[in-house]
């Protein structure tokens, strides 16, 4: 997969679509954009494998964690492969309270419903350009966030979606 793929993909998932308002591809409930987005990179062209943080505002990728992560990833979610096959893998993880800050107890709702919109983004971008994209529910919720090294207390890892070429 080239660059140019991936940050097509990341723009129209998730990215900034409106420069003047600072609205993304994906709705969020009061613009609190709790979702945040890891692309584990396994296999595109420019970039040394590892786990990336997807840094919206600037559309820039910053290396959280160097190194191939797919058989560890794997392993957390019961032995899937499409995680060792895919070319990237986006991990879409939530700060919960940026949302229930506001919301209180539907922020939850909200935050859960703003990943599947992020990660039917990611499905139909990935198949307009031709490329295979499968969403992933099923991991163990305390290895996954090992894996990506976030604090489940703050953070928590909520769905993966595995895009490559086909």
């Amino acid at each position: 997969m080239s660059l140019a793929e991936l940050s097509h993909i990341l723009q129209y998932s998730s990215g900034i679509t409106d420069k003047r308002t600072g609205f993304r591809a994906a709705p969020s409930a009061g613009a609190t954009y709790p979702i945040e987005v890891y692309p584990a990179i396994n296999n595109v062209e420019g970039l040394t494998r590892g786990i990336y943080r997807y840094l919206v505002a600037s559309h820039e990728l910053e290396l959280v964690r160097e190194g191939d992560f797919r058989h560890e990833m794997a392993l957390a979610a019961l032995g899937e492969q499409m995680i060792v096959q895919a070319n990237v893998v986006l991990v879409l993880s939530a700060v919960f309270q940026r949302t229930q800050h506001r919301y209180r107890d539907r922020g939850q709702r909200y935050v859960l419903l703003e990943a599947g919109h992020i990660a039917q983004n990611t499905c139909l971008v990935a198949t307009s350009m031709g490329l295979g994209a499968c969403a992933i529910g099923a991991f163990y919720d305390t290895d996954f966030n090992h894996v990506m090294g976030v604090n489940s207390r703050e953070e928590s890892v909520l769905y993966l979606v595995a895009v490559g070429k086909i």
